[in-house]
């Protein structure tokens, strides 16, 4: 079962692909709220689902794992994980699925991007210095006048918020960031500038690896998936060359030990220009990034399969061609025919 995974339907259709692959007999679901999600449209089969910040969503699953006993659960959105890690997911584990979702306080380590930099540092691991929105008076007038900051939304997703600026325009930049900031539910936050946080700008080159994690609560590392990113736009990446995993390895098992995820987290990674690390962002889920290396030949779904199925993974399965160089693209997919209309056109 794969959750909220929206227009990124080629992650439910690689699932597809991996469990043939893999000979296991089963079939993938896409659980969506809205009955236009592209990945409806790939899924073996499609369920719709109350909003995951709804009062009745908490029930709603739990009635559906109760009659459809899922091996393995995926959400690609991370303010349902917040709501998973809150309880929900150990409530749906005791229908015997593997779900892919950190305890609370792991949870609450990786969707605060303020408390997330301060833990990286407290454990050793390099992370931009990090300030809430309501300093930025104070930040602004600090240094040289061409000081450049790092503005992103603090409990965002998918870079929401971000803006870079000089000194001279930190304060109108957080001021404009807070106006579409959410808080740790997902819910508008009205402005609060304690919703925005600020970095110093760190130059370097920028990376992406991902940890490929047991799903059985153990946290044990399977791989680890890196490649470079080349190009961005609106703070996604849209070309990356795969590159050697080894180096991100140490930093990924540390991490891992610090938040113990289940299947997959994602790293936004930045080498500064001494070499040092600098961990950015963490992303308890499949992001933007994986496609990159699965183009290159690893098939982390396949892995994931084999594991909640109780086998012995596969391991050679995380392997990749480095030096692979993909950009993101478009495609579409028909999501209702006028014989069975939608809800949304009924």
């Amino acid at each position: 079962m794969i959750a909220s995974a929206g227009r990124r339907a080629h992650i439910v259709g690689w699932f597809k692909e991996s469990l043939v692959h893999v000979g296991l007999p089963g079939e993938v679901i896409s659980m969506e709220f809205r009955t236009t999600s592209a990945s409806l449209a790939v899924a073996d089969r499609a369920v719709t689902m109350p909003a995951y910040n709804a009062d009745e969503y908490p029930a709603a699953m739990r009635a559906w794992f109760d009659t459809e006993r899922p091996d393995l659960f995926l959400s690609l959105n991370d303010y349902e994980h917040e709501v998973l890690s809150r309880g929900l997911a150990d409530q749906l584990r005791e229908y015997g699925c593997r779900v892919a979702a950190l305890e609370e306080g792991g949870q609450e380590t990786v969707s605060d991007k303020f408390s997330m930099a301060k833990a990286l540092r407290a454990h050793g691991i390099a992370s931009p210095v990090t300030h809430l929105g309501t300093e930025s008076h104070d930040l602004a007038r600090q240094g040289p006048a061409d000081r450049m900051f790092v503005v992103k939304h603090r409990f965002g997703s998918g870079s929401t918020g971000l803006r870079i600026v000089e000194a001279a325009h930190l304060e109108a930049a957080v001021a404009d960031s807070a106006r579409t900031a959410l808080n740790r539910r997902g819910l508008p936050a009205y402005g609060d500038l304690s919703h925005v946080i600020v970095q110093d700008r760190l130059l370097g080159a920028e990376f992406g690896a991902d940890g490929v994690f047991s799903v059985d609560g153990r946290a044990q590392l399977l791989g680890v998936l890196a490649r470079r990113k080349v190009q961005m736009r609106s703070g996604a990446t849209d070309v990356a060359t795969s590159v050697d995993a080894e180096r991100f390895r140490d930093l990924v098992g540390r991490i891992g030990s610090l938040i113990r995820p289940s299947a997959l987290i994602d790293l936004d990674i930045i080498e500064s220009a001494d070499g040092e690390l600098h961990v950015i962002d963490i992303n308890p889920r499949f992001g933007g990034g994986y496609p990159f290396v699965h183009l290159a030949g690893a098939d982390a779904p396949a892995v994931l399969i084999q594991a909640a199925a109780g086998l012995e993974p596969d391991l050679s399965l995380l392997a990749y061609e480095e030096g692979v160089t993909s950009a993101r693209g478009e495609t579409f997919a028909v999501v209702s025919r006028a014989s069975t209309p939608s809800p949304l056109s009924a």
